[in-house]
């Protein structure tokens, strides 16, 4: 199947290649240039669809006469929100100059303060849908307080590797918190610009470093959840930034990259069963209910653009959600086949790991309503989760440490179809 490859000169020309493979040989074939441009625009790859990441404007005028009614499973996942902190008009942001993740370290010698980012980020994004529900203003002027305060104090990201997990969680966080304010009339359209120039130039430029050389390391040696955060930080902010360029490079990224980020070797192996076997599943639980948490986030956000990546690989997504699902909450066993990584000087994982077993985040209310509400497709460990589960909250309803707000979360409120 031919892939795409799109680069950008030192001129800013957009080089267009194709690579095709011819089944029966291995061989490869490319076509370079096959096309040159001057602007993303030029591209003509697609007219981009806002609000149009994780929640779209269908999305609020599904939502808002069902918690006006307090219509359920809505009304328990609006609850959920308001009584939230981080969506209260007396949340008070605290943005900082240097975000460290990593610290204390040869690269960053201050302390660690990214707790600052999961929080504030979490906030803008409670306190944005708190606005489209409520049609109040206020929640919006909160929200934009945020981001702004955000765009104009802090200048980098620092410390050890770390610093792609802070870019790839918190950039895609903050760059959906603002894809919703994109449209409040009063957000200063020279702010607005200013949150693109500062979420490109600080988390972006990070996250594409990573993606493009894993800092000198093997392939495999950066487990999946570092590729996913990555790639769903640049998917976000190509959509924000209306970036043809970003956003095409991503969707082949899922399909073609040669790390963990691709989709067939995040899920790396389907059983005889169906199920689907996580790269991060022999590691611990914890990490791998955060990988189907991105998948979750990366394929809602590309199929509000138009791209079906639940459907991809005969639904690989829903085979790695029906794993976990059945081992974390539904708590049966699963297969488990044997696998190596190249990760601090070589693992062998023979069997799953029960490290975090039964993690409770709030990832399954999307995946469930897709596959199974709007396509029709069974998925009875999907089904459990969302029988057995109370309504999902977001940052701050969970631990208080990152793992807690490594997802935006409220599904049941926002992802619930009718």
């Amino acid at each position: 199947m031919p892939t795409l490859d799109i680069v950008r000169d030192i001129d800013n020309r957009i080089f267009v290649s194709v690579t095709s493979s011819d089944s029966s040989t291995g061989i490869s074939t490319v076509k370079s240039a096959v096309r040159v441009v001057t602007t993303e625009g030029d591209l003509g790859l697609r007219n981009f669809n806002h609000p149009g990441l994780l929640v779209t404007q269908a999305d609020f005028d599904r939502i808002i006469p069902k918690v006006n009614a307090s219509v359920e499973p809505w009304a328990s996942g609006w609850n959920k929100l308001i009584q939230n902190p981080h969506a209260s008009l007396s949340y008070s942001p605290s943005p900082v100059v240097k975000l460290i993740r990593g610290g204390n370290s040869r690269e960053e010698p201050e302390p660690d303060n990214y707790s600052t980012a999961f929080n504030d980020a979490a906030a803008a994004f409670q306190t944005a849908v708190r606005w489209k529900i409520t049609g109040d203003a206020t929640y919006a002027e909160k929200s934009i307080q945020i981001l702004n305060a955000w765009a104009s104090t802090n200048k980098s990201i620092n410390g050890d590797s770390n610093i792609a997990l802070a870019a790839g969680i918190y950039g895609s966080q903050f760059a959906n918190a603002a894809e919703i304010m994109r449209d409040y009339d009063g957000w200063n359209s020279q702010d607005f610009e200013d949150f693109k120039t500062w979420i490109v130039d600080v988390f972006y430029k990070v996250s594409k470093d990573f993606i493009d050389t894993h800092y000198g390391t093997c392939i495999s040696h950066y487990w999946a959840n570092w590729d996913l955060a990555n790639l769903s930080n640049i998917l976000a902010i190509s959509v924000l930034i209306e970036d043809d360029v970003m956003y095409a490079f991503v969707i082949n990224y899922l399909k073609n990259g040669l790390s963990n980020g691709n989709l067939n070797l995040a899920i790396n192996y389907i059983h005889p069963d169906g199920l689907g076997q996580l790269q991060e599943s022999g590691r611990d639980q914890g990490h791998t209910l955060l990988c189907i948490g991105l998948m979750s986030d990366i394929a809602r956000m590309a199929y509000n653009q138009g791209d079906d990546l639940y459907s991809y690989q005969d639904n690989r997504i829903l085979k790695g959600a029906e794993y976990a699902a059945k081992y974390n909450v539904a708590n049966q066993s699963v297969p488990f086949q044997e696998y190596y990584t190249c990760t601090a000087g070589g693992q062998t994982h023979t069997e799953i790991s029960d490290d975090g077993r039964g993690n409770v985040r709030p990832i399954w209310a999307g995946l469930y309503n897709h596959y199974v509400i709007k396509m029709g497709l069974n998925a009875p460990n999907l089904k459990f989760a969302i029988d057995n589960l109370p309504a999902e909250g977001g940052g701050g309803d969970y631990s208080p440490n990152s793992g807690g707000y490594d997802s935006l979360g409220f599904g049941t409120l926002l992802y619930t179809e009718e």
